[in-house]
């Protein structure tokens, strides 16, 4: 079930960084450079420290359990 919840959560916030890089693009407000800084940002980085603070979480928990 925790993994399930996960999977739902990690897939909204996909769906929302598609959204939002999509709604972005299609105004026009930002340069081409800024919408690819702007989308490493949010597909590579944000999930990458997020997965690395919930491991360290879960890690923490899990000793403290011993």
């Amino acid at each position: 079930m925790k993994d399930l919840k996960r999977m739902l959560v990690y897939g909204g916030g996909a769906l929302l960084a598609i959204l939002l890089l999509t709604k972005l693009a299609a105004s026009h407000e930002f340069s081409g450079n800024t919408m690819v800084i702007l989308a490493i940002l949010l597909v590579i980085v944000l999930p990458a420290f997020l997965v690395i603070r919930v491991a360290k979480r879960e890690h923490r928990a899990h000793e403290r359990g011993k």
